[in-house]
């Protein structure tokens, strides 16, 4: 298993100590309304050892979860009101971290809908997923950035999760199902990762699986480094501070598309990391990509990195436009570099 990226297992949850006090109410009917189509996976290895993760109703006795969640499994159940229902066989995609089981004692679980529409930065989500085995919780958060992989989009967010909530729902404020959260980054904040919507169509598609065994391969966020998707590569080399190897990514992957934007990106990273003006590189990003916060957010800090004011000001004002919540984010940066805490702020 990679030591940069890690399998979720657990929804992160304020401390207080009610559900009521620590959840909004939109939060709160958004769990009443998909509890039901959520339900624990319980994953049984060989020697008789029991890992628990999520998973989600996507069809009439198809239920929807991580692949790393059930890889090592001789049998599998999936709970729900506290019945334990038996899978029969699960299609597996395990590159993209995606099983389908099927479960006919599952057929009465109400699917939820799914979502057939592009996602956008900055719109907001709810996850849903087990704690430790116990009750269902919910989380809140937004669309951080969009990842093109394997023919559609993964999903980086600001919703919080850890261990446990492997194969949870990730949905949008209308309740359509957008993703299952997956994985995240071990270095820094808002580094939370969900497969696609899309895959689950696919997968659905697709003919009945095998019986319950254990599964070959790994997904692929646990790939090692020369084979892992340039998004995450990145995040690596920058959590490791290896600026240059960044650039040179950077570069090699603008050579191959002068039109992507998180290459751009990538590039105006790695000149902030050397201290260079990355002005320029941040630009293209946005250009390429509009009205992706993270974009307009670094070239907000390296215009004022430069005394760039207007266009710093003109930059904040349409991010608070486009992403009222990144605004403050954006804010502290900016008081940082002006601390001279940092080259990246």
């Amino acid at each position: 298993m990679s030591t940069y990226f890690r399998l979720t297992a657990t929804l992160l949850l304020t401390a207080l100590p009610s559900l009521a006090s620590a959840l909004g109410e939109r939060d709160i009917a958004a769990l009443i309304s998909l509890r039901p189509s959520v339900l624990k996976v319980e994953a049984s290895d060989a020697r008789g050892n029991v890992g628990v993760g999520t998973g989600v109703a996507v069809a009439p006795g198809v239920i929807a979860t991580a692949c790393h969640v059930t890889a090592r499994a001789s049998t599998l159940r999936v709970v729900s009101n506290g019945e334990r229902m038996q899978v029969s066989s699960q299609r597996a995609m395990v590159a993209r971290d995606l099983c389908l089981l099927e479960v006919p004692g599952a057929a009465q679980v109400p699917p939820v809908p799914l979502r057939d529409t592009p996602l956008k930065p900055g719109e907001e989500l709810v996850a849903l997923g087990y704690i430790l085995g116990a009750a269902p919780r919910v989380s809140n958060g937004t669309v951080l950035r969009l990842h093109a992989h394997d023919g559609a989009q993964v999903i980086q967010s600001t919703t919080p999760f850890t261990s446990g909530a492997s194969g949870g729902g990730m949905f949008d404020r209308d309740g359509r199902l957008v993703g299952l959260m997956t994985f995240k980054f071990r270095a820094g904040t808002d580094n939370q990762f969900s497969v696609p919507v899309a895959w689950i169509a696919e997968a659905l598609k697709l003919p009945p699986g095998p019986e319950v065994a254990p599964l070959d391969g790994r997904p692929f966020w646990d790939a090692p480094e020369p084979a892992l998707p340039a998004f995450l590569q990145t995040l690596r080399l920058e959590a490791e501070g290896r600026w240059a190897d960044l650039e040179r990514l950077a570069r090699d992957w603008i050579a191959g598309d002068q039109r992507n934007a998180s290459a751009w990106h990538a590039l105006g990273r790695a000149q902030a990391g050397r201290g260079i003006d990355a002005t320029a590189a941040f630009a293209r990003a946005d250009a390429l990509e509009s009205n992706n916060p993270v974009f307009i957010s670094d070239l907000a800090v390296a215009q004022y990195r430069t005394n760039d004011q207007a266009a710093f000001a003109s930059a904040r004002a349409r991010l608070e436009r486009i992403a009222p919540t990144a605004v403050e984010a954006l804010d502290a940066r900016v008081n940082a570099c002006a601390g001279g805490a940092s080259t990246m702020c």
